[in-house]
């Protein structure tokens, strides 16, 4: 069961929304299954010949309290640039995975109630509780709206941490009824598109929201780079705005913000993405993942040591848009294979604990590389897009943004991976380096879907193998690329080492038995 809340004004809009007919009348059986009052029988509504609901009653009955308390619900007008503060209509869906049994409403109204119990929008035998309803209009879900005004005193309520009581909640009613199983709460996930990102999308007719092609772009730039400028520099060469933001002189004697005052902070947004005004969509770093804001970004770049720079051809000062040597980018590729198969190693000899979340994370960073690199092989963006989402939500440490430690070996992998991107392409006959990257990267992601089952994160486990299987897609339709592209270095071999043989993305394999198969076959470097 997944809960997804959200605060807004208008109780009217919301109610008649779920009373609707939906956006593509995917809404039928529309009904009240709990309410406020314990009588949802009582605000049934009447549905009239055109399938319409008189919602008045039943929004007058929700407000009330509001309005005696004199709450406004209408959205207050601000200032340009300034944000809109939360309203006082509270909004929770709940939906059960498509393979769960179809919950009885009795049953769904009992989840409710617990929901606003553990919440505190309406505890259990309180007089002074928030009015709410539940509605459903489905078989696999139903909605929560609810008024955080106190129906004695009028004071306004403000729920801490509804989002972990939410999960709380669902994990409860997973034990209870039988459903699946998910993972809690971990404050570590990413912000996903809203509807209306979701719907612009569709009508710029893009495969994905600016939101998620930003996220992506933010992580290849912190791959090529490693400080503030440099990052500036790599999200300009990908067509991305950016909006540093700098700090306060400490020894000026009048609060000035200068350009050569230290960088706290970034803002991005994807051309051709603007808001009613006609103005850019902003997004922070942290509002895109919480190890994409600059503090997160300048740990993550001191973790590992530097590599060494890319030797190159080109003239002074141009070393970004510089020809790589083919000797260095053959030593490069070479060093990140080598890298991956020794990571790889690491996690199948056992290792679990905070070492591995490392390693996990710098495999991130690994991917972002790749990506960079087999642009021109990988067409169908299998490596960047498909493998590198899901991914992305493998390598997160639950409770935390960042690992608490760097092994040697997570170190390694982050320093080759800085190494690898600075070289830009594998070429333009590389398709068989490209394919032993993704090969190796692969074999990686997979002993990180076995890590993830042995720590019980299964929804990280099930990711994890998502992106195993989308990576071997891709390094399959990278070496079937026409021969055409000519001979040279990127021919595909078929040596051992160049194309590691991976285990199935399929359940994991016990630590024990990993320790006795590894003591058979080395314990890798």
């Amino acid at each position: 069961m997944i809960a997804k809340i959200s605060r807004g004004w208008r109780v009217e809009g919301l109610v008649r929304y779920l009373m609707g007919p939906g956006r593509f009348n995917e809404h039928t059986g529309q009904r009240v299954v709990a309410s406020w009052d314990g009588a949802p029988e009582t605000h049934q509504l009447a549905q009239a010949a055109d399938g319409s609901f008189d919602v008045r009653y039943l929004v007058d009955g929700i407000s009330a309290a509001a309005v005696a308390a004199g709450v406004g619900l209408r959205e207050p007008v601000v200032e340009q640039g300034k944000r809109v503060p939360q309203g006082p209509v509270w909004h929770c869906s709940l939906r059960n995975s498509p393979e769960d049994p179809v919950l009885t409403d009795e049953q769904w109204a009992r989840v409710v109630e617990d929901l606003l119990d553990r919440t505190g929008i309406a505890r259990r035998g309180d007089p002074d509780g928030c009015r709410w309803v539940a509605i459903r209009h489905a078989d696999d879900h139903v909605h929560v709206a609810a008024v955080l005004v106190r129906q004695e005193s009028g004071k306004r309520v403000h729920p801490y941490r509804d989002f972990v009581r939410a999960r709380e909640t669902c994990q409860a009613a997973e034990a209870e009824l039988g459903l699946a199983a998910t993972a809690g709460a971990d404050r570590s996930s990413a912000t996903g598109p809203s509807q209306a990102e979701q719907e612009k999308a569709t009508r710029r007719e893009m495969n994905e929201s600016s939101r998620e092609r930003l996220r992506r772009m933010v992580r290849v730039a912190a791959v090529q780079a490693r400080d503030p400028e440099a990052f500036v520099a790599a999200l300009g060469e990908l067509g991305v705005l950016v909006r540093p933001r700098y700090g306060l002189q400490e020894q000026d004697p009048e609060p000035v913000v200068e350009q050569h005052a230290p960088m706290v902070g970034y803002s991005v947004a994807a051309p051709g993405d603007v808001s009613r005004a006609g103005q850019p969509v902003w997004f922070s770093g942290r509002t895109l993942a919480g190890d994409l804001s600059l503090p997160n970004l300048l740990l993550r770049w001191d973790s590992a040591p530097a590599p060494e720079p890319v030797p190159a051809s080109g003239a002074a000062g141009e070393t970004r848009r510089a020809t790589v040597s083919p000797v260095e980018r053959a030593a490069a590729i070479d060093d990140a294979v080598s890298t991956m198969e020794h990571a790889t190693a690491t996690l199948a000899a056992g290792e679990t604990g905070a070492s591995a979340d490392g390693i996990a994370h710098a495999a991130g960073d690994m991917l972002a590389a790749v990506g960079v690199v087999t642009g021109r092989q990988d067409q169908g963006e299998r490596v960047r897009r498909d493998a590198g989402n899901d991914l992305d939500r493998a390598t997160r440490v639950p409770g935390k943004v960042l690992p608490s430690r760097w092994s040697p070996a997570a170190k390694a992998l982050r320093q080759s991976a800085w190494r690898l991107a600075a070289t830009r392409t594998v070429g333009r006959h590389g398709a068989g380096d490209g394919a032993r990257l993704v090969l190796a990267l692969a074999a990686l992601v997979a002993e990180i879907a076995a890590l993830r089952e042995t720590q019980a994160r299964r929804a990280q486990a099930q990711a994890a193998r998502r992106s195993c299987i989308a990576l071997r897609s891709s390094a399959q339709a990278i070496s079937a690329r026409p021969a055409s592209n000519g001979p040279g270095r990127g021919r595909m071999k078929t040596t051992r080492r160049q194309q590691p043989q991976q285990p199935p993305p399929g359940p994991a394999r016990a630590p024990q038995a990993r320790r006795q198969e590894n003591q058979t076959r080395g314990r890798g470097r």
